[in-house]
């Protein structure tokens, strides 16, 4: 019974979540309406200037540009036209009217051609270019005329805007003159003629808005005055720049400002993941967590490629205390930051580690040392080192056998740059090659040295001393045999220690036979000159 309840409590916590999701969805998809609902619709009237003539684009054109393009804009502008024939629009044409009852915002821009048809500044242009008078009082009082029956025809337009929507605030812009204080003809005279049109022309603006609610007079004139250069095409052309189109829209985004608060957006939430360290490593591996500056309620990870659903199942899911966590085998991991109570502001993202290798097992080191030549040699033997392809950090050799404490007496130490050395001696020698700077990983190796011989000097024999002939005068008769008196005891004799270097044990008796050599071709010399000597002593008698 206790196992039905809780399979059916999973059932249950499974549908909460998958309606929780399915909510959060949907109320996303509700919010962006309301987003969408909540722009405000900007109805455009006018002439040319809004209309976006001469500009390369006409979604430059400056309803465009109010609150930065966060408008529905429906642009009802025509180019040349009056304020009679927007007063016939907006009277007449079903569109408009329609455009006009749901509008939240409405701009007019209107009078502008009135002006220019009753002072005919194409005309004038001419009349200065080929040096003609011109009749400035017949000028006045047709412009005066247009401007009244502009101004009657502006105060119909917003009492009929006004029947149709009661609460839109309407943008009115007065007239700027699009001829700048210059020296050259004729833009000089042009610039002077539009500034006695509109002095009076634009006083009117604010009496007729003044009648009207919510109505408000936009000065697009001290907005380009002195900056027509920039604000407005060269002469002939009369219609504003990119530039001129932006102020235009600044001056409706100071007001709508007010009235319109930028919606603040709402907070995007992401994570990023990275991980150290990102070179090959036996583990573990650290997975950290950035939220971009949002702090999270709670941060969970899952192993694998994870979608939001699957951190449902809580017995996989690992929460975290921090902003990281280790992971030992390669593989995806999939990271949920959940930012508010109701689980709706929430980012997920998934990593991939691929960079845990298997442990390396610990190397073996040898050394194998041999000699060369490996015969018989006067010397040097040269001891060669072999370390099995391991690249020891220092290769060192001492005489004798000796063991790894032994290598501590660094001035008997002979330190290698290569891998070989010389001995002149036979004898053992020991090789210690070290693999690691703790010098745990070392090896140890003894080789004895036995094929190196000293050469035996052979004897130098010196040639027998010439003796000299004997003279006449000399005797040669032998001396009279010596008796021996029989009666005395024979002496022993003793033997006397004699200094000097005695034979050594590996004396061989090559050298008895040389000695006995040397002393019986003594005595044949001696007898041969005994006899010459006779021989002589006879032929002289």
């Amino acid at each position: 019974m206790k196992g039905d309840l809780l399979l059916k409590f999973k059932h249950v916590s499974l549908l909460f979540a998958l309606l929780l999701v399915f909510n959060f969805f949907a109320s996303n998809f509700v919010f962006a309406e309301e987003i969408k609902e909540t722009e405000p619709t900007l109805v455009a009237l006018g002439d040319s200037i809004p209309f976006g003539t001469s500009l390369p684009d006409r979604s430059q054109a400056f309803p465009n540009l109010i609150l930065d393009g966060e408008t529905t804009v429906i642009n009802k502008s025509a180019p040349g036209q009056t304020s009679a024939q927007l007063l016939t629009q907006i009277t007449t044409d079903p569109e408009t009217g329609q455009a006009l009852q749901n509008a939240d915002v409405i701009t007019i821009n209107t009078g502008n051609n009135d002006l220019l048809q009753a002072a005919k500044i194409a005309e004038i242009a001419a009349a200065i270019q080929a040096g003609k008078e011109i009749d400035y009082e017949t000028l006045q009082k047709e412009v005066a005329a247009a401007a009244l029956k502009a101004g009657e025809n502006l105060a119909i337009i917003l009492h009929t805007i006004r029947e149709i929507n009661s609460d839109a605030p309407i943008l009115l812009y007065n007239i700027y003159n699009p001829f700048p204080s210059l020296e050259a003809e004729p833009v000089k005279t042009l610039h002077q003629v539009c500034e006695m049109i509109l002095e009076d022309v634009n006083k009117g603006f604010p009496l007729v808005a003044s009648s009207y609610s919510n109505t408000f007079v936009l000065d697009a004139y001290s907005a380009f005055d002195g900056n027509q250069v920039e604000l407005v095409y060269g002469f002939p052309d009369v219609h504003p720049t990119i530039i001129g189109h932006q102020a235009l829209a600044t001056l409706a985004n100071s007001l709508l400002l007010e009235m319109y608060p930028p919606v603040e957006p709402e907070p995007e939430y992401e994570l990023d993941l990275t991980i150290t360290p990102n070179v090959e490593t036996e583990g573990p591996v650290t997975v950290h967590v950035n939220t971009k500056g949002h702090t999270p309620l709670k941060v969970m990870w899952m192993a694998g490629e994870k979608t939001e659903l699957d951190f449902i199942s809580l017995e996989d899911v690992n929460f975290l205390q921090g902003n990281s966590f280790e992971v030992n085998e390669n593989g995806k991991y999939t990271v949920l930051a959940v930012f508010s109570e109701d689980g709706m502001d929430r980012a997920i993202q998934t990593i991939e580690v691929s960079n845990i290798v298997p442990p390396m097992e610990n190397p073996t080191y040898e050394l194998d040392l041999s000699i060369s030549p490996s015969e018989e040699t006067e010397g040097p033997v040269t001891i060669s080192i072999d370390t099995k392809d391991q690249t020891p950090i220092s290769l060192m050799w001492m005489k004798g056998e000796k063991i790894d404490l032994d290598f501590l007496d660094v001035e008997n130490v002979n330190f290698l740059q290569g891998t070989s050395f010389e001995v002149t001696e036979n004898g053992k020698y020991t090789v210690l090659a070290v693999f690691s700077q703790d010098g745990m990983a070392r090896v140890l190796k003894t080789i004895e040295v036995t094929n190196v011989f000293q050469p035996v000097e052979p004897p130098v024999e010196e040639p027998p001393a010439e003796e000299e002939p004997p003279t006449e005068d000399e005797d040669n008769t032998p001396p009279p045999p010596v008796k021996k008196d029989e009666t005395k005891q024979p002496v022993e004799k003793k033997q006397v220690a004699k200094s000097g270097n005695k034979l050594p044990n590996t004396a061989t008796s090559a050298y008895n036979y040389l000695v006995w050599g040397a002393g019986l071709l003594f005595l044949g010399l001696g007898y041969m000159a005994t006899v010459k000597i006779y021989k002589r002593k006879t032929r002289v008698q």
